[in-house]
């Protein structure tokens, strides 16, 4: 049994102290990298970064690109010992914020006033390690790649999954002008230009589906009420986020309005629109990866009819 020393008054008060200033230099951190991303020629390489932790926070991609630049799939100690894998001895971690909700009951003030239980998010600092920090069992591969050109049966259900997702139609037309696609507000629809390339189709595809769940109107989120421009860096970087992470090319990627929309703008309204950005990115990806998926199990299954089939023929010929 491992022994634990007790702490002493002072000591306790202290160690609290130095959490306290850990967790008040991590929000530092997250605002002075904000700052960076946007003063700076980074922005596409913190979406990159967005693009590989889709489930992790806007702030915490922040804090990720901050330390560890090229890490592609971080998790905690335990996470890792429990897919056979060691973290590397002198390993330094990430360290992030997690999230814990809390429930705490508030005391009646006066005599028999109902005590109300109130809820919360509070935040503590934890440590994480990139793959490339550890050793042991090989993992399995789940990442589906749509780089080159997409099988019509990929193809058709990553549109369905856009379609199921945002709640409206994706068609195909010949659009006047140099314009690969739009979103219809008044109409609530999505068009994309026909005859494109598979990865044309399915960046343009990303594209509008983010202004569809990012500037919609009959939401209520802040990205609605952005300007012109600051909504195409939206719904550009959202495309960004989706096509990297599914292999497909994004070195024509640019956005040449991104000095202009942050400028002057409070960090506050920058984080939150980080942090829908990486919402919708979420959204998109999870739903495109879930369709994928279940393709796959389909596909798999009909082989398996099939092989199963071929095996019976085999044997009809021969005598028992």
């Amino acid at each position: 049994m491992a022994w634990k020393k007790k702490l002493t008054v002072k000591e306790k008060e202290e160690y609290k102290e130095k959490k306290k200033e850990e967790m008040s230099n991590l929000f530092q951190r997250i605002d002075e990298g904000v700052k960076a991303v946007f003063e700076s020629k980074k922005y596409k390489e913190y979406l990159r970064v967005m693009s590989k932790f889709t489930h992790y926070s806007a702030g915490n991609c922040m804090l990720i690109a901050m330390q560890k630049p090229d890490a592609s799939l971080v998790a905690a100690y335990g996470r890792w010992k429990s897919l056979g894998r060691q973290v590397n001895r002198g390993e330094t971690g990430i360290r992030i914020l997690a999230p814990m909700p809390y429930k705490r009951k508030r005391e009646a003030q006066v005599e028999n006033e109902e005590t109300e239980e109130m809820e919360g998010i509070a935040f503590k600092a934890v440590s994480v390690f990139d793959v490339s920090q550890t050793s042991g069992k090989e993992l399995p591969e789940y990442i589906h790649d749509l780089a080159g050109e997409v099988e019509s049966e990929q193809m058709t259900a990553v549109l369905n999954a856009l379609q199921k997702v945002t709640r409206i139609p994706i068609t195909f037309e010949e659009i006047p002008g140099d314009v690969h696609g739009y979103y219809s507000h008044n109409e609530d629809r999505i068009v994309i230009q026909i005859g494109m390339s598979d990865a044309q189709t399915l960046k343009t595809a990303f594209h509008e589906c983010a202004h569809k769940l990012l500037h919609d109107k009959r939401t209520a989120l802040p990205t609605m009420h952005a300007d012109r421009s600051a909504k195409e860096v939206h719904a550009e970087s959202v495309a960004f986020i989706v096509a990297e992470h599914f292999g497909l090319d994004t070195s024509e990627y640019s956005f040449p309005y991104i000095a202009g929309w942050s400028d002057g703008k409070p960090l506050n309204e920058l984080n939150k629109a980080l942090s829908e950005i990486q919402q919708a990115s979420r959204i998109l990806t999870d739903a495109v990866t879930h369709a994928l998926t279940a393709l796959e199990q389909s596909q798999k299954e009909e082989n398996t009819v099939e092989t199963e089939e071929e095996d019976d023929l085999s044997f009809s010929g021969i005598a028992m």
